[in-house]
């Protein structure tokens, strides 16, 4: 028989540092919505959707040898948490993200919950 909750054992981690270095910690919003932890209520902040406007890492080739793709043009959401239910900021408009709460992030196979403490207009000084 398997370990059962093996979950509660194990730890994947996500390396921010390297993604926002390799998408230049610039991306695009594409929308947001009020967020509030259900196991934590104090923890609240607002859930965005990002569009990735760069990305500079090579992942290499696939089994076939055909060059695999970047993540220009992906979306993925993050979770702020800035005690905030809405940003100042609107579709369409540039933004970047500020310092990455590891220990409050996930990562389940491949589905990635990432927070972070804040979010910027991109080009601001952090």
């Amino acid at each position: 028989m398997a370990i059962q909750h093996s979950w509660a054992y194990t730890h994947t981690s996500f390396d921010a540092e390297k993604f926002l270095k390799a998408t230049r910690n610039e991306f695009q919003l594409v929308s947001q919505r009020p967020h509030q932890s259900k196991k934590n209520p104090e923890e609240k902040g607002v859930s965005v959707i990002l569009l990735i406007a760069h990305d500079d890492n090579d992942y290499g080739m696939d089994k076939n040898g055909n060059k695999r793709e970047n993540n220009v043009l992906n979306t993925f959401d993050v979770t702020i948490l800035n005690g905030e239910t809405s940003i100042p900021f609107r579709k369409g408009e540039k933004v970047s993200l500020g310092n990455y709460l590891p220990e409050k992030s996930y990562v389940i196979g491949f589905d990635l919950i990432l927070r972070f403490d804040s979010i910027r207009k991109a080009g601001d000084a952090k």
